[in-house]
């Protein structure tokens, strides 16, 4: 089994990498090119487990609601906490102004009520807009946690698991990252490519405990798709720049990465101690 496992995540990695490069042959910035660039990790995993006889099931397709309704409110929790902190300390604003005026414009509102428009905002963004959100978080999911997590969790513990799926996913995003078209203005790039390192190795920790736990993929897709929302277009749009705020929101600014890395912490401390509980339950059957 573990050499089986080793040659499929060989292959996905290989197969990935060359989906990659070609994408560099698709036109810029159309929506299809978009959409091809998010089902990459996905389709390098069903070629992967089609020319390796590797059973779609393993993907995790049967939904799991309480894990589901884990995914959802992960990221809005580590978001308002992360977000809330650096408007306390006045390291941004609230409300933007920009932002404030696009609401009303995208949702048809005729009330300058700031509090309900951004209400209306949270859920047209992170309710309404979460179907459409899923449709290009699959197409990672498939690959990161349906395919690799599962995979490498066949042949190494948990924490190793979660780590090296994030080494893949990050180097996945490297290259857009550093060509400049995936990231942040205002900021250093060894600074943005620090920040997202460190987003993304704590994410990968949740999203391996979401998956392994629940055994559905389906928590991960949301949690995916919604973190997406809050942070990309919810809480660092409504942020008005105070100075230096560029360092401090985003997934390319500092604070939600450090957030993102107590939560990891807790996820890694907590799968450890049920899979302790686990073992010592099986000693204690195995004595009686």
């Amino acid at each position: 089994m573990k050499n089986s496992a080793k040659m499929r995540i060989l292959v996905f990695v290989i197969i990935l990498a060359c989906l990659t490069v070609a994408s560099r042959f698709l036109p810029e910035s159309s929506n299809f090119t978009m959409l091809f660039i998010m089902w990459m990790p996905g389709i390098a995993a069903l070629l992967t487990s089609l020319v390796t006889w590797r059973s779609l099931k393993q993907v995790g397709w049967k939904p799991n609601w309480k894990w589901m309704g884990m995914g959802w409110l992960l990221p809005v929790f580590y978001g308002a906490i992360a977000f809330g902190i650096i408007w306390a300390l006045g390291l941004g604003g609230i409300p933007k102004a920009s932002f404030i005026e696009n609401g009303k414009l995208t949702m048809g509102m005729t009330s300058n009520n700031e509090i309900l428009i951004i209400i209306a905002a949270f859920f047209y963004i992170t309710i309404l807009n979460l179907l459409p959100n899923m449709l290009f978080a699959l197409g990672e999911e498939l690959g990161w946690r349906g395919f690799l997590v599962p995979e490498l969790n066949k042949i190494t513990s948990f924490w190793k698991t979660a780590l090296f799926s994030g080494i893949i996913w990050f180097g996945w995003h490297l290259p857009a990252i550093l060509s400049g078209n995936y990231g942040a203005e205002g900021t250093p790039l060894w600074f943005q490519v620090v920040c997202f390192t460190v987003l993304v190795l704590a994410g990968a920790v949740v999203l391996a405990f979401l998956r392994l736990r629940s055994g559905s993929i389906w928590p991960c897709v949301i949690f995916h798709a919604v973190h997406n929302g809050v942070i990309q277009h919810f809480f660092t749009n409504l942020t008005a720049d105070t100075g230096k705020t560029e360092y401090f929101i985003g997934e390319f600014g500092i604070m939600v990465p450090l957030i993102s890395l107590f939560f990891a912490a807790y996820f890694l401390w907590k799968y450890n101690k049920q899979e302790s509980h686990d073992i010592s339950a099986e000693i204690l059957e195995v004595s009686n």
